[in-house]
């Protein structure tokens, strides 16, 4: 429920300091802006409540663990339990909560692949950063695409799944 009232206060409070602009343009890019914040915010706090209510249900936590994502609302950073099983030290709820291993999202990965394949990649880099506010290297961006392109190729019937699928890149990593 607290999770749920600072998620309420956060709107509340974003609602109040929208910019007074005088021009469509300037309005819907201090809008966006904002927007994408808040959106990051309520996301990573409506998971950080499912990953609790989770842990609830462990006992004798070792030691905590960060894992960031990169999501189409900006970086996302999670810090769950691991525990000690029979297998070693276990995070349990990224088996439970289905939270992948790598920190790209498919729709993240899909978006920085049509912009790297669909422009020259300084520009590419600039718009990525701009629609995500992920504040990544162009070098680490043209890897991403680099190694997505290279799976493509290695690997046909994937190609055929990316071209269906509705979060194509998810087939690359099943």
């Amino acid at each position: 429920m607290n999770n749920l009232k600072s998620i309420l206060s956060q709107i509340s409070d974003t609602l109040q300091d929208l910019p007074n602009c005088h021009h469509l343009e300037e309005f819907v890019g201090e809008f966006y802006s904002i927007w994408l914040k808040l959106g990051n915010f309520v996301q990573q706090s409506l998971f950080e409540a499912k990953i609790e209510e989770k842990e609830a249900q462990y006992s004798h936590p070792r030691t905590k663990r960060e894992k960031r994502y990169y999501t189409p609302l900006g970086e996302m950073v999670l810090v769950r339990r691991a525990y000690e099983t029979r297998d070693g030290i276990k995070v349990k709820v990224d088996e439970e909560l289905g939270l992948p291993k790598d920190k790209w999202l498919p729709m993240v990965l899909e978006l920085a692949c049509a912009l790297g394949v669909s422009s020259e990649f300084p520009n590419s880099h600039s718009l990525f950063q701009k629609w995500t506010k992920l504040n990544l290297t162009q070098k680490t961006l043209a890897n991403q695409v680099e190694k997505v392109g290279n799976q493509l190729q290695s690997h046909p019937k994937k190609e055929e799944k990316f071209n269906q699928s509705n979060y194509r890149f998810r087939a690359l990593f099943n």
